[in-house]
This record gives structure tokens, sequence and C-alpha cells, in this order.
């Protein structure tokens, strides 16, 4: 007779949730991933939290908008044996922080209908207007429109935007599509978007 497993086991529950563990490891879950997301919220965050938790890392689900991600736990300065960086921090250029900003704005203001996803698309050409429009009258212009595709494949990198079309040998590079990943507003909230505009606005 075939035994049950046990799933108050420590090792057995680990094993159970294993591949989400990994998946989480890897990157942000989105609700749109919905195996692993219904694993996620209906039967394994609570015993994730506490795994996390043994190395450091917070699990933060954010149910409203459909994502969840890992999160280095913040360390106390005195501490005497800090635990070493897993997670890459997000370190922004003054170029990417302005195209962040103004993603971060866009992704705030996008209304989503029935038809329509939570994370508008956009095109090369939507950014570079959007930069037009930000630096209207402002003299370091041109440097930043010249650099702006290396700046949108810099914020790509980040995770903050995923290429829809890429290896179409049909498109220009102004026809190029993004996915504004909604991610973005768990590394920017209002006040960091605040803080972030009156700093580029004295640029």
């Amino acid at each position: 007779m075939m035994q049950e497993p046990n799933h108050t086991d420590p090792a057995a529950q680990a094993m159970s949730f294993a591949p989400l563990a990994i998946r989480l490891l890897k990157g942000v879950v989105y609700e749109e991933d919905a195996r692993y997301w219904n694993d996620l919220v209906k039967v394994h965050e609570l015993p994730l939290r506490r795994y996390f938790v043994q190395i450091g890392l917070d699990l933060i689900v954010n149910r409203e908008e459909g994502f969840a991600y890992l999160r280095q736990a913040p360390q106390e300065e005195t501490e005497a044996s800090p635990l070493p960086r897993l997670m890459t921090r997000r370190s922004l250029t003054v170029d990417q922080s302005i195209l962040c900003v103004l993603l971060r704005e866009h992704l705030e203001d996008y209304t989503v209908n029935e038809s329509a996803s939570r994370e508008p698309i956009l095109t090369l050409r939507d950014m570079r207007d959007m930069v037009e429009l930000f630096f209207r009258e402002r003299n370091t212009q041109q440097r930043f429109l010249k650099d702006v595709k290396k700046t949108v494949e810099d914020v790509k990198k980040q995770g903050f935007l995923e290429e829809l079309n890429s290896g179409d040998a049909n498109l220009n590079d102004d026809e190029i599509r993004y996915r504004v990943k909604r991610i973005l507003k768990a590394f920017i909230g209002p006040d960091e978007l605040l803080q972030l505009a009156q700093q580029i606005a004295n640029l």
C-alpha cells in the first residue's frame, strides 16, 4: 500500500514549493502566470515567507496589482556579519531615472478597459515623444534624445520594459513595441516618484 506524503514534514513541504521558490529567485511572478500565481496566493505564501526570511529575503505580494517579488531584507549597520547581497541593487543613471519617471507617470495614468491588460504598450517613437515633451526648451534635449534607445535598453534590462517584437527585420527602431511592466510601481512609489520628479526638474 502506497504511503501518503507527509506534508507536515519540513523537507516534504519545501519540496512542494521548490519550483515556485526557484521561480521567485529568478524574477517577478505576475498574476498572468496563473500556474505560479495561484500556487503562491492560495497555497504556499506563508511557508514561502518563513523559508525566505531564513536567508534574509522578504516576499512581497501585491494582490491589487497582481505581482510578487523578493526583496533583500534591510540589515542593521551595526550587524557584525551581514549577509552577502543576493538581490541586485537597482541603481539608475540620470537618463534612466528620467525615463523611469516618465514611464511611471504613464503607467499611473493608464486606464484599463475590458479588453486591455494592466500594462500599457509603447513604441520607441512614443517614448521619444514623451522625452521630447519633457525636455522642451532645455539645452540637454538633443544629448538625451541621441541616447534614448540605449536608455530604453538599459531600463529593459532592469526588468521595467519588455520588448514585444524583437527580431522583426521589417521594423525600424522607432516601431519596436515595449510593454511597461507594472513592477515599476514597486520600485518607484508615489513618494519616490515625487522626489525623482523634483530632482529631474532641477537639472
